[in-house]
């Protein structure tokens, strides 16, 4: 029978869906183990051998769980019940009787953004650099396809067609499809002239030069990984891993009601 892994929080634990799915689980007598993601970043006892992890919360709680999926080659499941959750399911649509069956269905490969080739450290919304100098922007020069394009901004995104919705959006970047694996360019308030996004295929890649003697700071799906100052420009490269992570999804449609409806409330 499967053995699972549930990701939440002490604060999604005590909401409905939490109750109702570990009623469930408790009921079947289906083993499971709880993981709390309030402060450090958790572990799993590969020796137990999991199928599957089932995150309860919002989309902060389901990126956590994909990174342990990613870490651990586990298949992951996202349940919610947040007002915006644009990565997780309603347990009323899902079949959890088909789950413990091992039955997996509606599985979608997702692809995360790795930095200079590290697959250790996926995104698999976005790749921030933002400044952390308060008074000054940063300037710095964006390559891919041999075209070199400087930009002076207060940061950039480089989102997935999965992060299209969180950052990207709020900084005025387009909704993609998560069918579609892209990359997405979305500069953080430009002084420069520079269009409000690019997307490119997953084929590309890009390469990020900032200058040198800069305050900044770069973010993996919210988490600050790097902080620098360098002496000299510092390179990174960025673009869609060739893995993939299984993550259950109701379908791949842009879920437009679903998200525009709950943000313009």
């Amino acid at each position: 029978m499967v053995k699972l892994v549930i990701v939440s929080s002490k604060k999604y634990l005590k909401s409905k869906q939490a109750v109702e799915l570990l009623s469930y689980l408790d009921e079947k007598k289906i083993k499971y183990e709880k993981i709390l993601v309030d402060s450090s970043f958790p572990k799993i006892d590969r020796e137990i051998g999991y199928d599957l992890i089932i995150s309860v919360g919002g989309d902060g709680t389901a990126l956590k769980a994909m990174s342990l999926g990613w870490k651990y080659s586990l298949p992951v499941l996202n349940l919610g019940s947040g007002r915006v959750g644009y990565l997780v399911n309603s347990l009323e649509n899902i079949d959890v009787e088909s789950v413990i069956n091992q039955k997996f269905n509606n599985f979608k490969n997702r692809t995360p953004i790795i930095q200079n080739n590290d697959e250790s450290q996926p995104a698999f919304n976005e790749i921030v650099i933002i400044k952390n100098a308060p008074t000054r922007m940063l300037d710095m020069q964006i390559e891919t396809y041999k075209q070199k394009v400087k930009l002076r901004s207060d940061g950039l995104i480089i989102s997935s067609s999965l992060g299209s919705t969180a950052y990207n959006y709020s900084a005025g970047g387009p909704i993609v499809q998560t069918s579609i694996n892209s990359l997405i360019i979305t500069p953080i308030s430009p002084f420069t002239k520079f269009p409000r996004s690019i997307v490119l295929d997953h084929k590309s890649e890009i390469k990020i030069t900032i200058l040198k003697k800069q305050d900044y700071s770069i973010q993996f799906d919210g988490a600050e990984v790097i902080e620098g100052n360098e002496e000299k420009d510092i390179v990174f490269d960025y673009k869609l891993s060739k893995n993939e992570l299984m993550v259950m999804e109701e379908s791949d449609e842009p879920k437009l009601d679903h998200f525009l409806n709950q943000i313009l409330r």
